[in-house]
Formats: structure tokens, sequence, C-alpha cells
């Protein structure tokens, strides 16, 4: 199994979009692929996909939830069998564990405790890649998943993007332990001239530039009518993101 962490620096940067258009391509040269809405209070893929408002996350959080009041959380686990009444299919086939609708979760005391029982019911499902799509914020359930999955992808959107905010949040995963070496960076577009040079970023980071995405304008198509775009390999988008995806797995 391959996993990825998709995390925007800033908010706005469509990381949402990157997360499933990279998922929708892993999918379609037949990897079994699932994309997980791992942002609680803002996370949209449901209403990007156009799917059903459940299952999702939330209901499984509850239902683990309440599982803890009898047992301890060590003990709970989900085989993979066990995994599927959350998970919905998009109409493409792509598998999604869809946005949260469960109110005040976020604000549970299990809350940490429920997601790392996710998390690791996840990494031993029996899909081949798991793509996270995460908030824009630090939070611990954040932490414990870049922790755990093989390789993080930081999206970027060159517009007021702060050099210093990027190198204090890099500073903070440093100070858990986590290593750098597994991070990437990619532009979720070209920047303008007057905007600053991704490999510049690059290098001031010492994180490596996986890849710079094409502004590619129906990643901003309205509710309930987007699509998973790279199902046109051929076009300039799909070219980039395939060369992102081999610089993120080294092939």
């Amino acid at each position: 199994m391959k996993t990825v962490a998709v995390y925007g620096l800033t908010a706005g940067t469509g990381k949402t979009s990157v997360a499933k258009e990279m998922a929708g391509f892993i999918h379609q040269f037949g990897q079994k692929t699932l994309l997980v809405d791992l942002d609680l209070n803002k996370g949209n893929i449901t209403d990007k996909l156009g799917l059903n408002e459940s299952p999702n996350i939330g209901s499984w959080l509850i239902e683990i939830i309440k599982k803890m009041n009898t047992s301890p959380c060590w003990e709970i686990t989900y085989k993979p069998e066990e995994i599927q009444p959350f998970i919905q299919q998009h109409n493409s086939g792509l598998h999604v564990l869809a946005s949260n609708t469960k109110k005040n979760l976020d604000h549970s005391p299990f809350l940490l405790s429920s997601l790392e029982i996710i998390i690791r019911s996840l990494l031993k499902s029996a899909f081949d890649v798991v793509v996270f799509d995460t908030n824009s914020e630090v939070r611990d359930y954040t932490i414990e998943l870049i922790l755990r999955v093989d390789k993080v992808l930081l999206v970027v959107e060159p517009f007021g993007f702060s050099l210093q905010n990027a190198e204090m949040f890099l500073r903070l995963l440093v100070d858990e332990g986590i290593s750098m070496d597994r991070f990437g960076l990619v532009f979720n577009r070209f920047p303008t001239f007057a905007e600053d040079d991704p490999q510049e970023i690059s290098r001031s980071l010492g994180i490596p530039l996986c890849g710079v995405l094409p502004n590619y304008p129906n990643l901003s198509e309205k509710k309930n009518q987007t699509k998973i775009l790279t199902t046109k390999k051929s076009s300039r988008f799909s070219q980039e993101l395939r060369q992102v995806l081999g610089k993120v797995w080294g092939d």
C-alpha cells in the first residue's frame, strides 16, 4: 500500500482539488484507490464529487465513540470488510470516505483516539493507494496522520504565499519528530512574474518541488457538476500530474 496526505499551507490552495484529481488519476490506471476527506470542519469532497451525504467519515467516528464507552481504544479494530459500509463509490469507480456532516465532532474528547483507529484500520485495508485530504490547520490528528503516511504533499497557492509561515509550520513538524524526507511541494498553478519562483521556494524550504500544475479552469466547477478531470489521460493537466506522482513515489 502507498499512502499520501495532501496538505494546504494556507486556506484556499486548492488542496482538495489536487487530492481528488490525484486519487482519480491513480484509479484510472488500475490501482484500487481510496480518497479520504479528513478535513472534519470544512471538507467538501462530497460536494465536489456529487456524492451522497452519507455514509461518511462522521458516521464511522460516531460508531467508534460509542464502542469506546465499553471498550478501550486499543481493542477496537476494523477488518477490511467492516470498513466498506462507510465508503461510497464515485461513478468513476473511485472509492471515497466522504466529508463529515456530524456537528461538534471536532470538539469531542475522543476525537484523536477515534481517528487513530480509523487511520490504523485504513492502513491495514485492501486498498493499493490511500489519498488523504487534510485540513489547513495544525491539529493533533493532522500530525498523527503525517507521522503515519508515506508521503506528504504540500500544496502552494503563489498569491499571498508566506515563506515565514511555511518555515514555522515545518519547524513544528520537525519538533514532532517528522522527517522532511517525506515531503514534496506542488504549486496549484503557474505563478505570475510578480510572484515567487517555485524553485526558489523549494530551495528555501529544503523540500523538493514535485511540480507546478497548469491553471486548469474546470477545477472550480459549480457544486454537483464537478468530475474527476484526469479521466482525460492525454490532457496537459494529467501529464503534469503524472510527473508529480512520479516524483512523489520516486518512480
